[in-house]
């Protein structure tokens, strides 16, 4: 389970550094051109754009509660108990929520890798 979650957190903390990018400088790609930056300043390459990208649909077809908890997860601030409370459960629920959804995650990975579509949302 370790080796698992090692695996999904990485890629999820790719994952909300791009959300992140996207929310703030449009698109998800940096600011300047990666040639202009120093070396070692950080970059973004096309890799990295595809991979989040395709953890970004993972996560979107994720069932809402498990969801909202990677979410809450990665793309907000404040201590795990903030975070349920503004879940509106309880620590060991947004918890197993949260370990729920990577497993799932890593389900949805792999069957990409396999060319299998992911599950749709019913639509309203």
């Amino acid at each position: 389970m370790m080796m698992v979650n090692t695996y999904v957190e990485s890629r999820l903390n790719l994952w909300a550094e791009w959300r992140h990018r996207r929310l703030t400088d449009a698109l998800g790609y940096p600011r300047r051109a990666a040639f202009v930056r120093e070396p070692g300043s950080g970059y973004w390459t096309p890799e990295m754009e595809s991979a989040s990208y395709e953890m970004d649909k993972c996560v979107v077809a994720l069932i809402d509660e498990r969801k909202l908890a990677v979410l809450e997860c990665y793309a907000t601030t404040g201590t795990r108990e903030q975070k349920a409370k503004r879940l509106g459960c309880c620590l060991r629920t947004y918890e197993y929520r949260l370990e729920a959804a990577k497993i799932d995650l890593l389900g949805y990975l792999n069957d990409l890798a396999a060319g299998v579509p992911l599950p749709m949302k019913e639509r309203a």
